[in-house]
C-alpha cells in the first residue's frame, strides 16, 4: 500500500510517500514557512510524488496532521488529503500533531515519558503527556506551569518536544530534573506521520481538524461589531 502523508498544521509544509508493504519512504519534502501552505502543497505533492516515480491516485491512503495547530493551516494539508482520497478512491485519516511529534522519543527505550507542547499563543500550550501506552496529560490548552509540573512529576527520564518546549521550559519547577531530552522542532517529521498513517484504523483516526480551544479567527462582520 502507498501512503501520502500532509501536514500543514505549523510552521512547515511537509509531504511524504510511503512504501508500506517495503517499509520504504520512496520521497519526503518539509519545506519552513509560517504562512503560504495552501499555495505550496498541491505543487509540493507533485515534485514529492515525481521523485518517488508515482502519481497521487497510486496511493491508497492519504494521512494528514488533524491538529492542534494554526487555524487555516490545518486544514490546508486536511482538505487535500480529503479531495485526493476522493479521486484516487482510497481512504483519508488524521493522526494528532501532539502524537506525532511524541511518536520518535516514545518508540524510544527512554525516556518514560514524553511531554509534546506546542506555542498556543495567549500564554499557554497545547500539550499531551504520556508515558508508555499511558495518557497522562490528555491534549488540552495549558498554562505552561501545568504541563511543566506534570512532566516533572513524571516518574523516571522524561523528554519535551514541540514548538512549545521554549515556554514549557520557562516554567521549569526550581530543583526538578531536567529532560533527559530536548527538541524544539517546528513541525512533526513528515515519514513518522506516513508510517503511523499506514497503521491506524482508518475508524479511530478521521480526516477532520482538532481544536482544543476556542479559535480566534472571526469574520469580517464579528470584528466589525
Amino acid at each position: 500500500m502507498l501512503v501520502l502523508a500532509l501536514d500543514t498544521a505549523l510552521g512547515a509544509c511537509s509531504v511524504a510517500v510511503f512504501d508500506a508493504d517495503r517499509d520504504v519512504i520512496l520521497a519526503s519534502a518539509c519545506e519552513a514557512m509560517e504562512r503560504g501552505h495552501a499555495e505550496r502543497l498541491i505543487p509540493l505533492v507533485a515534485e514529492t510524488c515525481t521523485r518517488a516515480g508515482i502519481a497521487p491516485r497510486d496511493c491508497r491512503r492519504f494521512v494528514a496532521t488533524t491538529g492542534p495547530g494554526s487555524f487555516t493551516g490545518l486544514r490546508v494539508a486536511l482538505s487535500a488529503a480529503r479531495a485526493m482520497a476522493l479521486a484516487a478512491d482510497g481512504e483519508a485519516v488524521g493522526l494528532s500533531t501532539l502524537a506525532v511529534l511524541a511518536e520518535p522519543f516514545l518508540a524510544a527505550p527512554e525516556p518514560a515519558a514524553v511531554l509534546a507542547a506546542i506555542d498556543a499563543r495567549h500564554g499557554h500550550v497545547y500539550a499531551a503527556l504520556t508515558a508508555g501506552d499511558r495518557s497522562i496529560l490528555q491534549p488540552s490548552a495549558y498554562l505552561p506551569r501545568e504541563a511543566a509540573a506534570a512532566l516533572a512529576a513524571a516518574a523516571g527520564p522524561v523528554a519535551l518536544v514541540g514548538p512549545g518546549v521554549e515556554a514549557v521550559m520557562a516554567a521549569w519547577p526550581d530543583g526538578a530534573a531536567a529532560p533527559v531530552a530536548l527538541d524544539g522542532r517546528p513541525a512533526p517529521d513528515i515519514t513518522v506521520l506516513a508510517r503511523l498513517g499506514a497503521t491506524v484504523d482508518p475508524a479511530l483516526a478521521p480526516c477532520r481538524p482538532l481544536y482544543l480551544k476556542a479559535v480566534d479567527a472571526k469574520t469580517s462582520a464579528e470584528r466589525r461589531a
